[in-house]
């Protein structure tokens, strides 16, 4: 099969058009989307793309560290882990991907039927539809997330941070936490964009239910 010509090639200076090419390829922003929280291994990858072989991955990640939006790390001792991760320019899609997610959830053609949301997606979802208002008093919350759908599911911790300066997400701990909230990503996002009830869902609640209805209420706008 040739080459597929780029729009450069083919007379097109547009450095939009440019940015499609990077990232319109089948697989590219999920690969992208779960590397924008933290570096992961391989087969964390693989567990949270749903559908890919291990051989796509492989080649995918390949392209991916051409274009400069990836490249390979280790986590320092004593892990000693050999993992992805997102270079800084990559980094700074992160405002375009949530601006993105926020024009898509007016898509006449988007249905969500049967399908979720991995840890990282859900945190991602929160961060791009969050309201830009300040909220006070600050929420301080810790989440544990994890894809319910796989066969042995790993959950992740997340620092949930609401403040008049905006809604923050990190990996990891939060030391200043009232409250924990723990729940398969899927159900949580159906929770905060599909109206789900959190009464009788299968999210666990640490601490004040009011605050996680606070936060669903905000998204929910």
């Amino acid at each position: 099969m040739p080459a597929r010509r780029t729009y450069a090639e083919q007379g097109d200076a547009c450095a939009t058009a440019h940015a499609i090419e990077l990232l319109g390829d089948r697989w590219t922003y999920p690969i992208v989307r779960e590397l924008m929280l933290a570096p992961k291994r391989f087969g964390e990858l693989e567990s949270g793309l749903r559908g890919i072989t291990p051989a796509v991955l492989t080649a995918r990640l390949r392209t991916l560290e051409t274009t400069g939006l990836v490249r390979r790390a280790t986590i320092p001792p004593p892990s000693n882990v050999a993992v992805y991760e997102l270079t800084d320019w990559a980094r700074e899609l992160e405002p375009t991907l949530a601006a993105l997610g926020r024009w898509a959830h007016g898509s006449p053609t988007r249905t969500i039927d049967g399908a979720g949301l991995t840890p990282d997606g859900a945190v991602q979802s929160m961060t791009s539809m969050a309201p830009r208002v300040p909220v006070e008093p600050a929420i301080e919350m810790q989440l544990h997330l994890f894809d319910a759908r796989l066969e042995r599911p790993v959950g992740y911790d997340y620092a949930l941070s609401w403040d008049p300066a905006g809604l923050r997400i990190i990996r990891g701990r939060n030391p200043l936490a009232t409250t924990t909230l723990r729940a398969d990503s899927s159900e949580w996002a159906m929770i905060l964009h599909a109206a789900q009830p959190l009464a009788g869902s299968g999210v666990e609640v640490e601490g004040d239910v009011a605050l996680i209805e606070r936060i669903v209420a905000l998204i929910q706008g």
